[in-house]
């Protein structure tokens, strides 16, 4: 059975376009959307990202968030027929408090991180980025036999979870942050979490205005990773699929085959 993708819309967040994408009308707020994404047709099920714990988490960041009850996680999985149970791997792009919010609902999944992401959430790098109630169960469950897959892609390279399904470490946005990449029938599906926000804007608008990919406004590494951490993107897909961008579903539909 072929592998696909479905788009679970689980909210909307609002913030300054400049940390959308580096230097982009500052001062103007921009609502996006924040997804998880499904994959199905597997020897195991797998959930990438639960978005953020409710949206009231948002308010310290300066940002707005917004939720339906249709939205909730939970709500979206049952429309494919899915409980959590039925989850048998959550893999994080990254543990930002819009990612890692409900991982809490998925008590018997395997939980797929970069090491360096779980280390670099109790750094204090990236500031308030990071939920420490979303942290704190991460690192219970690294005291559980069997409940989380580490991976040091960084060193050692991209780790297949499935076949058909990889994880390969991104060197952008987060110290830790990871690319899961999904051979599908028609071509490479690249969920790139926050590597890429506007894949319009970084990948086509700002390419033509000067030459390079353009990096978010919100990234750890220099702007010359993420810039080649964007172009790697774009060389591999068929299919771009950030966790904040209208245009996955505009382009595409929420199921990609």
């Amino acid at each position: 059975m072929a592998l696909e993708i479905r788009v679970l819309h689980i909210g909307d967040v609002e913030l300054d376009s400049s940390r959308i994408v580096w230097g982009h009308q500052p001062g103007t707020m921009a609502r996006v959307p924040v997804y998880s994404y499904l994959i199905l047709g597997g020897e195991k099920t797998i959930l990438v990202d639960t978005g953020f714990r409710e949206p009231e988490v948002m308010i310290p960041r300066g940002c707005k968030a917004y939720q339906t009850e249709e939205q909730k996680l939970i709500n979206q999985l049952q429309k494919h027929g899915l409980q959590p149970k039925d989850i048998d791997y959550l893999v994080h792009t990254h543990i930002h408090i819009d990612h890692a919010g409900r991982d809490e609902d998925f008590p018997e999944s395997i939980i797929v991180l970069q090491r360096r992401e779980m280390e670099t959430s109790v750094s204090g790098l990236m500031g308030g980025q990071y939920n420490y109630f979303d942290v704190s169960y991460l690192l219970s469950r690294l005291h559980k036999p069997g409940s989380m897959w580490m991976l040091d892609g960084d060193i050692g390279g991209p780790t297949t979870i499935i076949p058909g399904v990889k994880c390969v470490f991104a060197r952008a946005h987060t110290e830790g942050s990871q690319n899961i990449y999904v051979q599908l029938s028609t071509g490479t599906a690249v969920i790139c979490g926050d590597v890429i926000y506007n894949t319009e804007l970084q990948t086509e608008y700002y390419r033509k205005l000067n030459g390079n990919y353009w990096p978010s406004g919100n990234h750890a590494w220099t702007k010359r990773d993420e810039m080649a951490a964007i172009a790697r993107i774009v060389q591999d897909a068929d299919y771009i699929l950030p966790i904040h961008d209208y245009g996955v579903l505009e382009k595409y539909g929420d199921r990609i085959v």
